[in-house]
């Protein structure tokens, strides 16, 4: 046997050997389909390869080269349509697919003709050498050359932007397809009088075989159980086969025994197998999907942070300058306006502010999830902030007549410092009398200021206490995250973010904030901490 018909059959052996096993485990697979066809190809051409060389007259020897040609013909295509299934990209090129296909199809129909191979005749160490025909040629250069080097460009440019498993697979691909192709072409140089014998025809089997290693390593194709099952299949033939070489009773029954045991064994193998290459395939489902919806959820938060932004700025703008005009109406500016037209005026006042108050809450948001919220930490007496803000919302409170009082517990001390933003922690406290008064209709709003000790550390504990419909149990641990309110609570105008930016503020000035309640309407106690600078 010569190195060329060697070389024929090991490419033979190791295409069929790869296809078929990958085939027989995923046959509704287009991709283990198509890598099934062109390893046929590679087969068919490789047989032909075999019995053309082995050949002893000129019409033998132009059957075979005819069929190896017709197998060569296929390579590419089959080659190119797996590529494009294997980097999902079929469907987006289904009508190219269509059309190179038609192409070869037509090539194929004068594939014995004359247009394709002329004839065979002596060549250089070979008795019978195909001479091509000008369709041939066509197919050379279009398909066998063209359409190869068109799909390593298309494997190239993915190898670029892919990721990980998918980046090594690709390069495995694209290092057998240039050693199997690269191989394969040495055969083409005799057919144009190129003195370059095709030696390089042995490389073809090593693209299967660099194919396989990316396919254990990498997991092409779901080899574990195909292996396993060829195993098991492998072992009950031969053991069948001993069975029935045996000559004696005896040794029919052990190694009977034998065969039962392990097709009872390998039964249970395979399904072990397969249960676990099941699992492990919907743990990587979940894991895409779960990795998808992580992506949206991100493009989802990022669309929203923008939104806030945006719409925040675009509002506050506008209502400032609305809320402006109504000031100078109210002022008299434009001239004496009607009573009736004044009233109205402080209506649009007031739904001013409380709009400018809403876009601040979103900007408010949008600058704690980026961490760019601001802090400008300096000394500040939290006696004449928290004395200030009950000042201010008296009016409040007496237009429900509720009754707000403020109570320092420490009579002697009228200075508590504390290093805060005094804008920010401002924002806090009126945040918390505010919602205590939004939420009673009747009784009082306590707002208590008092000194504590904590591992011989000093605080300063801010309260407030209402009278007003209380907090179920289940509602305090979420109290303070975004948009969570109470159900009774909704019907009370609110945005539900309120208590989450207090909580993040006083969080930056390194202290604590909760809530407490002993049910449904025995009203509530915000409880703020922070430590001290000092006191006077």
């Amino acid at each position: 046997m010569n190195f060329f018909i060697f070389s024929a059959l090991v490419n033979a052996f190791i295409s069929g050997l790869l296809g078929f096993f990958v085939v027989f485990k995923n046959r509704k697979d287009l991709i283990s389909r198509l890598f099934f066809y062109l390893n046929l190809s590679i087969v068919l051409w490789s047989l032909s390869y075999w019995q053309w060389m082995s050949s002893d007259n000129f019409v033998s020897a132009l059957f075979w080269s005819r069929i190896l040609s017709i197998g060569s013909l296929f390579i590419p295509i089959f080659y190119f349509h797996w590529i494009l299934t294997f980097l999902d990209l079929n469907k987006k090129n289904k009508n190219l697919i269509r059309f190179i296909y038609l192409v070869v199809f037509v090539i194929f129909i004068f594939s014995f003709s004359s247009l394709f191979i002329k004839e065979v005749e002596p060549k250089s160490i070979f008795n019978f050498w195909p001479v091509p025909g000008i369709l041939y040629t066509f197919y050379l250069i279009s398909i066998y050359f063209g359409l190869t080097l068109y799909t390593l460009f298309i494997l190239w440019r993915h190898y670029k932007i892919s990721e990980s498993t998918k980046k090594l697979s690709i390069k495995y691909i694209i290092i057998s397809s240039l050693i199997g192709f690269g191989g394969g072409a040495t055969n083409f140089f005799l057919w144009y009088d190129i003195p370059i014998l095709p030696y390089g025809n042995i490389l073809v089997f090593i693209y299967p075989l660099i194919l396989g290693f990316a396919i254990f390593k990498y997991q092409l194709f779901n080899i574990k159980a195909i292996l396993t099952e060829f195993l098991v299949f492998a072992i009950w033939v031969a053991i069948l086969f001993k069975l029935l070489l045996e000559e004696t009773l005896k040794g029919r029954l052990l190694v009977g025994g034998l065969f039962v045991f392990t097709i009872v064994a390998g039964i249970l193998l395979i399904r072990s197998v397969l249960r676990e290459v099941e699992q492990k395939e919907q743990m990587e489902k979940l894991a895409n999907e779960l990795e998808s919806m992580n992506q949206k959820l991100k493009e989802t938060d990022r669309l929203r942070t923008e939104m806030y932004s945006f719409v925040s700025h675009q509002i506050k703008a506008p209502i400032g300058i609305v809320k402006g005009f109504a000031q100078l109406l109210y002022d008299g500016s434009y001239g004496k306006i009607p009573k009736k037209a004044k009233e109205i005026t402080v209506y649009i006042k007031t739904a001013c502010d409380r709009l400018i108050n809403l876009t601040e809450t979103f900007l408010n948001l949008r600058r704690i999830e980026e961490g760019k919220m601001d802090y400008q930490f300096k000394d500040l007496n939290i006696v004449d902030l928290a004395k200030s803000i009950v000042d201010e919302l008296k009016i409040l409170a007496e237009q429900k007549k509720l009754e707000l009082s403020f109570n320092l517990e420490a009579l002697d001390i009228q200075k508590i410092v504390i290093k805060a933003d005094e804008v920010r922690l401002r924002q806090v406290i009126q945040n918390l009398i505010e919602n205590a008064i939004k939420y009673t209709q009747k009784g009082f709003v306590k707002v208590n200021l008092r000194l504590t000790t904590d591992d011989q550390q000093q605080g300063v504990l801010f309260s407030v206490s209402d009278s007003g419909m209380g907090i179920k149990p289940e509602v305090l641990p979420e109290l303070f995250d975004q948009f969570k309110r109470a159900k009774e609570a909704r019907l009370i105008q609110g945005t539900g973010l309120g208590l989450y930016i207090a909580r993040e503020i006083v969080k930056a000035h390194k202290g604590e904030i909760w809530a407490e309640s002993e049910g449904e309407g025995r009203g509530s106690t915000f409880y703020v901490r922070l430590g001290i600078s000092g006191r006077n």
